[in-house]
């Protein structure tokens, strides 16, 4: 089957509102508002290195829905097939972490985004893809956000449309037992499983980073990468271990920028790199996005998922 699109992804998008003018949300009185969400992040980032992306969400009936929208449409994505249904628009709202610790309030429970199901999934476009990129964050939302991932694993599998999983663990969704029970479930029979030290602990079990590593590669996982923050990832790769040195940048506001490295290195996977090369690309996206405010890695540039430059001056590459 001649593939049409590049990278198939799908979940929840919130309206990001980032304080301006204090690092605080209590004190703030100015914000700006940009749409963020893990599986919109990498989409944005894919789309910015030259990949034919399709990336489907929902949103409410609400303006709120619409300036979301109207953010994809801005870069470039496409937003025909956005779904809307009843339930509103759901919402971020943090300070900008310039000299304070990132406090995120979240306005999300019965949003729009979290009553994806199955249902939703554009098949066709999923089958007609090269690969199929999903998250723990999407699995922990909703049942029905559950079992569209469980449904699109099903159908990427079927069509040979290759397949990362984001852990993307998040305490204030789930708790660490139904977290880990559910993601080792689904997690099975994939090209890439990345995650932090920490939330492989916790999916996985062992105190041992390396045991963990074992753990995923024994569930047929080709490629399980293992970040810690600006420290050396662990990556397993067909059996072979090595470890890499994540590029260094003055660090402004990391959200967004793990995003940032597994889109950069999905990316490069599709456009024909090297394992060793992917991640090397992926993390220079990460650091990027981690060295400027925003989820967004609008500085980053490049043809046919390959990196070009990346813009904003924050980075030589």
């Amino acid at each position: 089957m001649a593939k049409t699109f590049d990278l198939f992804t799908f979940g929840e998008t919130l309206a990001l509102f980032m304080t301006t003018d204090t690092d605080s949300v209590i004190t703030a009185q100015n914000y700006s508002m940009t749409a963020a969400g893990t599986e919109a992040n990498v989409a944005v980032a894919a789309h910015q290195l030259g990949l034919k992306v399709y990336f489907q969400t929902k949103l409410g009936p609400d303006e709120l829905g619409i300036a979301v929208s109207n953010k994809f449409a801005e870069v470039g994505l496409e937003t025909k097939h956005f779904i809307t249904c009843e339930n509103y628009t759901g919402a971020l709202v943090r300070n900008h972490g310039g000299t304070q610790p990132f406090v995120n309030t979240y306005l999300r429970r019965c949003s729009a985004g979290s009553t994806f199901a199955p249902a939703d999934l554009d098949e066709a476009a999923l089958a007609k893809s090269k690969w199929l990129h999903v998250t723990g964050i999407s699995v922990a939302i909703s049942d029905t956000s559950k079992n569209a991932v469980i449904r699109a694993l099903e159908v990427a599998r079927a069509n040979k449309v290759g397949i990362s999983f984001d852990l993307n663990y998040r305490k204030k969704l789930w708790d660490e037992e139904i977290a880990s029970t559910t993601l080792k479930s689904i997690i099975k029979d994939l090209d890439v499983v990345s995650g932090g030290v920490d939330e492989y602990e916790i999916i996985f079990g062992s105190k041992d980073p390396e045991e963990n590593l074992s753990r995923v590669a024994a569930l047929g996982v080709k490629t399980a990468i293992m970040t810690a923050g600006p420290g050396e990832m662990r990556i397993l790769h067909d059996g072979r271990r090595f470890d890499f040195t994540p590029t260094k940048v003055k660090l402004v506001d990391p959200v967004g920028s793990g995003d940032a490295f597994i889109s950069g290195t999905i990316s490069g996977l599709i456009g024909g790199l090297s394992i060793e090369d992917a991640i090397a690309q992926g993390s220079k996206c990460g650091a990027a996005v981690a060295a400027t405010r925003g989820d967004w890695a609008l500085m980053i540039t490049g043809e046919n998922g390959v990196l070009k430059a990346i813009t904003s001056g924050v980075l030589n590459v």
